[in-house]
């Protein structure tokens, strides 16, 4: 008789019914214990995302924690927490308004615009069931691009009207997208860089390196003349901090980090960007490591003050850390 894999090494014998049952019982203990944990990992309270208001006085924190939390910049005092059910992926204020889009998944509640001001709130409605995980205004605050979990582009207006829709490629996650800071075109990252214009015409497609990683973070330099990207990596490739220009020739790599690059945003100046994965780093426009800050767990979100002189951090485990601009912990929300 061949031996079995729950059979001991050196011994051979026959089955019995109860053992066959048993064998059975253990199985399904260890799958159901899987899929727990497995539950537990997409469940998990983890801080997404944040950002600055424009007018520097007000901080916007979400994650899978049924609320987007509103805080006073001056105090970090909470302001406003307003609920929506389960995670919101990504955050991001108006130019220039009171007014916050925000993306969701595994939520009852759809992608949406909220006033702040009024509380209203506007529903984005054509985004795939599964939901979204990047959005972004333009630099005029006329349009909203959402590129979704079903691999779709859609641009609404501050209205919440559907302009467009086209398709990134594939069905893929995009799990970030952005605007061009002049001109009426986006970066959006998923399995490749992709750049399109308003009217959803591809305008380049870029594989950012040999091995099949997903890119998680984009941000178009100030000046729009270069680009910088962070991707996923995975136990064999380290995580990549990459500089593109314009065109999406690759100007630098970088490996340093221990762990993914969730978000990245540049300064209001142009000189700075700030990165988070394993630690707090602000690098500056060749990819120079200026200052780094150590984080007990991996950061999420990330966003600078108007000013440029501070910068807010969520996380993994739920911390909210207030840096200067030289990576220097100042405080944090309990």
């Amino acid at each position: 008789m061949a031996k079995r894999w729950w059979q001991p090494k050196g011994k051979t014998y026959k089955m019995t019914n109860r053992n066959k049952i048993l064998t059975i019982l253990n199985f399904l203990i260890i799958v159901f214990c899987n899929q727990i944990l497995a539950q537990n990992a997409i469940t998990k309270e983890i801080l997404w995302t944040t950002d600055w208001s424009p007018n520097g006085k007000y901080i916007a924190i979400g994650g899978n924690v049924d609320t987007l939390k509103i805080y006073n910049s001056s105090n970090l005092k909470p302001y406003k927490f307003l609920p929506i059910k389960n995670t919101i992926t990504r955050i991001k204020w108006h130019p220039t308004k009171n007014i916050i889009a925000l993306t969701t998944q595994i939520s009852g509640d759809k992608s949406s615009i909220i006033n702040l001001e009024t509380n209203e709130k506007i529903e984005l409605n054509g985004i795939s069931s599964d939901g979204a995980r990047g959005i972004d205004w333009n630099s005029t605050g006329e349009y909203i691009a959402v590129g979704d979990n079903n691999g779709q582009i859609l641009i609404f207006n501050i209205k919440g009207n559907l302009i467009s829709t086209f398709n990134n490629g594939n069905t893929k996650t995009i799990t970030a997208i952005d605007w061009h800071p002049k001109k009426d075109i986006l970066i959006t990252v998923s399995d490749k860089i992709r750049l399109f214009d308003i009217k959803g015409n591809l305008l380049n497609s870029i594989k950012h390196r040999k091995e099949e990683v997903m890119i998680l973070s984009i941000s178009w330099h100030n000046s729009g003349s270069f680009f910088v990207t962070g991707d996923y990596g995975n136990e064999k490739d380290k995580s990549l901090l990459q500089y593109w220009d314009k065109n999406g020739s690759l100007l630098k790599s970088i490996d340093i980090s221990k762990g993914e690059y969730r978000n990245l945003t540049w300064n209001s100046k142009g000189n700075s960007l700030a990165t988070a994965s394993d630690a707090l780093r602000i690098w500056d426009t060749k990819g120079n490591l200026i200052s780094e800050g150590y984080s007990e767990d991996y950061l999420w979100g990330i966003s600078w003050d108007k000013r440029g002189n501070r910068i807010i951090t969520s996380s993994l485990e739920q911390n909210i850390i207030l840096w200067n601009n030289k990576a220097e912990r100042i405080s944090a929300i309990e």
